[in-house]
């Protein structure tokens, strides 16, 4: 999905000589100017609902209207604290700017993320932040005031989320009375298949649904908590409540096919036909997923019991292993290798922390780890790498029940998606034929 929105380029205006920010004064004309001089300080439910609440379907402005920036307007306290400013002028969003300034500017942690973050920030690229400074922490970048109170800032913006990203508005909570018109159509198209229990007819059917309704709803802001990945999905969340359910197996064996498929949602509420469909997802969906939990958690309970005596050797020990392993490091992947020793080209160790990330990010290094220590006294510091030494514990044991731990919550988190999907393979890629 990509987001669409309809959004407005402000200006300063160049009459207005604001120094001091007032939110009893903010109008259309020196809004721009007002924000310039905003502070943390200045936040409160009554500003957010002044600028971005609607009020009989209009609002002052929208998160992300776009402004010009001028030269040395913006600024922020690097970690030996002096003062840096922008040289340049640069164009941002007004959600983004309050963002910079609410959440990392006023803590003093803008120098981790270059100064600026000028990009959306949704539940990717905050998981993002959230890493960074956790990080920072640990390598005492920061202070661990300011962080508690940005953890704090979280909370108290949940609230403004009603605001901010509404879930549910009219054009939502009625969108059902088109999208079905167009669903009569494609059940027609599709009849035979979906009788058939054909789940890749479901899912074309869903796809085509999905694309009608984002192209219908594509400037409604409820759509923005699927934009931004913050819980709902567009694919699962949406397709059920507003669309179908789709593709169900059919959880008896002997049953003439394997899939049925409901077209009801739950907006509308199911049909009494397909009622029975919804209940045989409960056996194959929640039932099914929530017995595979079992399986990572009691190997937590075994892991728990074998490694729990395994213990670092001090600090700044090494067996001096020639084993290594080889890594490609990847945004998704890195956080996993954070503070582990890379070999250099020299044969010299590095530590990948903060300073090193972006030196090795998608690169293919060789990395001193834990499976390779000769060490027969537990695991030497240049194997385990420093992340424990870091937090002060050297009986590590216990972590080891990340690993089964995984594996449950993969379980537990595909209780809440029960959708079936397919997937193409060329056999002849599959098993290395082509490329």
């Amino acid at each position: 999905m990509a987001t669409v929105r309809k959004s407005k380029h402000w200006s300063i205006d160049p009459n207005s000589n604001i120094e001091v920010f007032n939110k009893d004064e903010i109008n259309s004309k020196n809004l721009i100017n007002q924000l310039l001089v905003f502070k943390q300080s200045n936040l409160s439910f009554s500003l957010i609902m002044e600028l971005f609440g609607s009020f009989g379907g209009d609002s002052l402005c929208k998160q992300y209207d776009t402004f010009d920036v001028p030269a040395n307007a913006y600024y922020y306290i690097d970690e030996k604290g002096k003062e840096h400013r922008n040289i340049s002028k640069f164009t941002t969003t007004i959600g983004i700017w309050l963002f910079n300034i609410i959440f990392l500017r006023d803590f003093n942690f803008s120098f981790l993320f270059n100064g600026y973050i000028n990009e959306n920030i949704d539940a990717d690229k905050f998981d993002e932040i959230n890493d960074t400074l956790a990080y920072a922490l640990l390598e005492d970048k920061i202070d661990i005031g300011n962080y508690q109170k940005y953890l704090d800032y979280t909370q108290y913006f949940m609230p403004f989320e009603s605001i901010l990203s509404p879930n549910h508005t009219e054009a939502i909570l009625s969108c059902t009375k088109k999208i079905n018109k167009k669903k009569e159509e494609l059940i027609k198209k599709y009849k035979d298949r979906l009788d058939a229990g054909d789940v890749a007819a479901a899912e074309d059917m869903e796809k085509e649904l999905l694309a009608y309704a984002e192209e219908l709803l594509k400037d409604d802001p409820s759509l923005d908590v699927y934009f931004s990945k913050a819980g709902s999905t567009w694919k699962n969340n949406f397709k059920n409540m507003y669309i179908m359910k789709g593709a169900i197996t059919n959880p008896d064996s002997n049953a003439k096919q394997q899939f049925d498929v409901a077209t009801s949602n739950l907006m509308d509420g199911v049909s009494a036909d397909e009622y029975s469909l919804y209940a045989n997802s409960l056996v194959t969906g929640p039932y099914s997923r929530s017995k595979k939990t079992e399986i990572g958690g009691y190997w937590e309970k075994l892991f728990s019991a074998a490694y729990q005596a395994v213990n670092l050797d001090p600090e700044g020990s090494d067996c001096g292993t020639k084993e290594y392993i080889e890594v490609t490091l990847t945004p998704k992947n890195i956080s996993i290798f954070m503070y582990n020793y890379i070999i250099k080209n020299n044969g010299e160790l590095e530590e990948l922390n903060l300073d090193t990330r972006d030196k090795y990010m998608n690169k293919k290094v060789k990395m001193r780890f834990s499976t390779h220590c000769k060490s027969k006294t537990g695991i030497c510091n240049k194997c385990a790498g420093n992340f424990f030494y870091r937090r002060g514990s050297r009986t590590i044991g216990l972590a080891t029940v990340q690993v089964p731990s995984k594996l449950k919550l993969v379980a537990m988190k595909a209780f809440h998606d029960g959708t079936i999907k397919t997937t193409t393979i060329d056999p002849m890629k599959a098993f290395g034929l082509k490329k």
